[in-house]
């Protein structure tokens, strides 16, 4: 296979360099006009939008949706196919090529995956194969230029430039790791080279809005989805450990499991590493045995998944008093011969993700298996088949768009789907493959296939799946039983703020709203206030809120009077979920973010009931000032929802949002969909205190 420079009058057709004025001998002027003209007939067009029937992004389970529960996205991006707006439609060259050039990037020999490599290049291989056998492009037959991914990030960049410039190849086929065809990705916008990915799972390669790439398998959300789907919805299980290896293939591919189990209301037990290559699991396996996991889902290439569960079966018999979980799941590299060879009686049982099903009764599926294993002397697995199916899309763009890589990408985004040797893939708006993917169980040494399931899946005659606002979630709450009366642990909210003067005088005033609460319910779980003061340096201060949410199990926290601290507990309050009450009312920002867990109780037209000052002057003997109404305001707030049944975290913010009125000591207010207070002007101050402070009369 020649892979030298460029022969003599064929330069690389669709690059970004110009070659027209030095083959169609016409004045340059006239060349450059004709180019600007096409510019700006190309400005003028409009992103394809995604039809009605196409998928919608990503194809994300309803329930998988971030913050699906909470704030309406300002934006919503990937609802178009990007387009491509520059040059190079035109380029055309009046020497045929003797070859039509695909280039092929994958890792062999010793590269990490080598072996999944080597699959993609005989898929490839035979279609090319089959595609000269068939004519060719109009009688010029095709050439697969085969360059390594060695797996470092320099190589890989300068195997790209090769195929763009020294090889003249119009596209190319690979690769399996996600870092390295990033790296490509950003040659290909440079040079103008379209890329059909047909190994590489990492999920963000089509989220990159650089429209050059198409994948012809699923990755690592689809996965996730259906893994997530099948172990929590179909069996039932609540409580999973990860254990995936310690690089990048694991680090994305456990993420989108880990994100959706956790939107599931199932978050992890525990997700422990190993290094590729490790064959000792004990420190792993031990806390996994701690962790009271009913199943593991292991994630990592098939010879290292096979070893971890032969590690796993012998630690049940050795171990029989601090048992590991009998259900293991994986991801698709598991779904191999590889991995039921070196697992061996140890994969009974095992269920892994499969990207196609190759029982599948299909004559095309037939038709392929059979070549290939004539050609090749075994039989395809899952990289061989996707290379397979990419090969033949790209040549069907090829065929349609002739020599040309603009053109060539232009036809590849035309793509909503297409009927391969894998099955149906369907694209969506990045020209991702989100069609079906299936479970692989291992019964009695072979894997039994069906379709994976997802209920909720958003699929595209439904369109999709809106967020919800703050008040809209609400009324799906489930509230959970109240703690025993006899029970003697309190329940706690916090109160972080400086203790200067003014969070001092917050403080009290939210000491008298709780005593006045545990007078009113004498025979129910007194609520106690944990108080910490913001005063330290961030550290410390962090280490204060971790203290108060995992440790002491606060329901929600009260501060701060001032941003910083606000800031750091809204912070902690994003990740762990819990609401917060800010009593600082001098920075805008604290509820311009929609975050649904802040509330901001703040006024800058409050009054102070007339009450309520004479109650605070006669305990502490001095004035109460604002501070102490907002913190009276707050706290007695919080008790009442708690009285009305919110006793965890998520229905306690549910039962602040939904947009009923309070009546406090600084007025009439509730808040908007945003967090911030809103108040009903001087109806509030002159209809009296809260049902809270009357009981004190």
């Amino acid at each position: 296979m020649n892979t030298d420079g460029p022969r003599a009058g064929n330069p690389p057709l669709g690059s970004s360099r110009s070659h027209i004025a030095r083959t169609i001998h016409i004045p340059c002027y006239r060349t450059v006009a004709a180019i600007l003209v096409m510019c700006m007939s190309l400005a003028a067009e409009e992103p394809k939008t995604v039809p009605e029937s196409s998928p919608t992004y990503a194809r994300i389970p309803q329930d998988a949706l971030p913050y699906r529960n909470f704030q309406e996205p300002y934006h919503r991006f990937f609802q178009s196919v990007t387009e491509f707006r520059g040059t190079g439609r035109d380029d055309v060259s009046l020497v045929s090529p003797p070859t039509v050039r695909i280039g092929f990037m994958g890792p062999l020999a010793s590269a990490p995956d080598s072996d999944l490599g080597q699959q993609m290049l005989e898929g490839a291989r035979l279609a090319i194969e089959e595609a000269n056998a068939e004519g060719g492009y109009k009688g010029i037959p095709f050439e697969l230029v085969v360059r390594p991914d060695s797996g470092l990030w320099g190589a890989t960049s300068n195997e790209m430039v090769a195929f763009s410039y020294a090889d003249n190849v119009l596209a190319v086929i690979g690769s399996i790791d996600g870092a390295n065809t990033h790296i490509a990705l950003r040659v290909a916008l440079k040079t103008k080279v379209p890329i059909v990915n047909t190994g590489g799972t990492d999920p963000t390669l089509t989220d990159t809005n650089l429209p050059w790439i198409l994948r012809c398998l699923a990755d690592d959300r689809q996965q996730g989805y259906a893994l997530a789907h099948h172990i929590f919805r179909e069996c039932g299980i609540t409580k999973v450990a990860a254990l995936r290896v310690n690089d990048r293939h694991g680090r994305f591919g456990i993420a989108k499991f880990r994100d959706t189990a956790r939107r599931l209301g199932h978050p992890l037990r525990v997700e422990v590493r190993w290094k590729r290559g490790d064959r000792d699991f004990s420190t792993q396996l031990q806390r996994i045995a701690e962790s009271d996991a009913e199943a593991i889902v292991v994630w990592g290439n098939a010879s290292d998944a096979a070893a971890v569960v032969r590690a796993i079966r012998r630690w049940n018999e050795t171990n029989p008093g601090a048992p590991l979980p009998e259900r293991v799941f994986g991801c698709d590299r598991l779904a191999s011969s590889t991995f039921l060879a070196e697992a061996g009686a140890a994969a009974e049982g095992v269920v892994a993700v499969a990207t196609y099903d190759p029982t599948r009764d299909d004559p095309q599926l037939t038709t392929f298996v059979r070549a290939f294993s004539s050609r090749f002397g075994h039989e395809p697995q899952a990289f061989a088949a996707h290379a397979y199916d990419g090969a033949n899309i790209l040549i069907a763009a090829i065929r349609k768009a002739g020599p040309n890589r603009v053109r060539i990408r232009d036809a590849l985004y035309e793509y909503t789907h297409f009927d391969g040797v894998t099955g149906r893939i369907e694209f969506d708006s990045t020209i991702n493959d989100v069609g079906p993917v299936y479970l692989a169980t291992v019964r009695n040494g072979k894997f039994a296939y069906r379709e994976a399931k997802s209920a909720s899946t958003v699929r595209a005659d439904h369109g999709p799946i809106p967020y919800r606002t703050i008040a809209e979630s609400a009324p799906d709450v489930r509230f959970s039983p109240p703690p025993s009366p006899g029970g003697t642990t309190p329940l706690r909210l916090g109160c972080f703020l400086p203790l200067d003067d003014a969070g001092q005088a917050a403080v009290r005033g939210m000491q008298m709203a709780l005593e006045n609460d545990a007078a009113k319910h004498p025979n129910e779980t007194p609520i106690e206030l944990l108080v910490r003061d913001a005063r330290g340096v961030w550290g410390s201060n962090s280490s204060s809120l971790v203290d108060l949410v995992f440790q002491h199990e606060i329901l929600a926290m009260i501060g701060s009077t001032e941003r910083r601290g606000t800031h750091l507990a809204e912070m902690l309050a994003t990740k762990v979920h819990f609401p917060v009450l800010s009593l600082c009312g001098t920075d805008p920002t604290i509820t311009q973010i929609p975050l649904p867990w802040i509330f901001c109780v703040a006024s800058k037209t409050m009054g102070i009931d007339p009450d309520f000052v004479r109650q605070y002057r006669e305990r502490h003997e001095t004035e109460p000032g604002n501070f102490a109404a907002l913190g009276f305001d707050a706290a007695a707030l919080l008790a009442e929802r708690i009285r009305d049944g919110a006793y965890t975290r998520i229905a306690l913010r549910n039962g602040l949002s939904t947009g009923d009125w309070h009546r406090g000591v600084s007025g009439l207010f509730r808040f908007d969909k945003l967090g911030n207070r809103v108040e009903e002007s001087a109806a509030g101050l002159q209809a009296g205190m809260s049902d809270t402070r009357k009981s004190e009369n």
